[in-house]
C-alpha cells in the first residue's frame, strides 16, 4: 500500500466519520447541523473536536503522508474555522436548541426587528435536501482527492 492510498483512505474515515456522527443527530436543517456541533464540543470534547476540526486533520495527514500544501483545503479551513469560532465556541451553556440558536442569531445581528428575526429562525430551521446539509463534507472531500491524486511521488 502506498502513501497515496493510505492517505485518500484515512480521508474517506475521517469525512465519514464526520456525517456518521452529524447524521446520528437526525439532521433536517441548518440549525439542527450547528446544535448538532455545538452539543458535541460540550458533551462529547474529544469526539466533537475530532468532527470539527475535520478539515485540519486532513491538512494534517497530507503534510504528513505526501509532503502537500492544499491550498484550497487550507481556504475552507480558515472560513470555517471562522464560522466555528463565530457560532459554536459561545460563552452559552444550553441543551436546548432554541435558546442556542437564539443565541447565535443575536451573535451575528446586532440589530433586528422582530419580523427579520423570525424570518431568519425560520430560514435556519426549513428542512434542506440531504445534499445542502453536507456539502462542505462533498467539497472537502472531492478537494482532498483531486489533491491526492494530481500530487507526484
Amino acid at each position: 500500500m502506498d502513501y497515496k492510498l493510505i492517505c485518500e483512505v484515512l480521508v474517506i474515515l475521517i469525512i465519514g466519520f464526520r456525517i456518521y456522527v452529524l447524521s446520528r443527530f437526525n439532521i433536517k436543517s441548518a440549525a439542527d447541523k450547528i446544535f448538532a456541533l455545538y452539543y458535541l464540543k460540550n458533551h462529547y470534547p474529544l469526539i466533537g473536536y475530532i468532527v470539527i476540526f475535520y478539515i485540519l486533520e486532513i491538512i494534517l495527514i497530507q503534510i504528513a503522508l505526501l509532503n502537500i500544501i492544499d491550498i484550497v483545503l487550507i481556504v475552507i479551513f480558515t472560513l470555517e474555522a471562522f464560522l466555528v469560532y463565530r457560532h459554536i465556541f459561545i460563552s452559552l451553556k444550553t441543551d436546548d436548541k432554541d435558546d442556542y440558536i437564539d443565541v447565535v442569531i443575536k451573535r451575528i445581528f446586532i440589530t433586528l426587528t422582530y419580523s427579520e428575526y423570525q424570518e431568519i429562525k425560520n430560514e435556519l430551521y426549513k428542512p434542506q435536501p440531504i445534499w445542502k446539509l453536507y456539502i462542505t463534507e462533498i467539497m472537502v472531500f472531492f478537494f482532498a482527492i483531486w489533491s491526492i491524486e494530481i500530487h507526484n511521488i
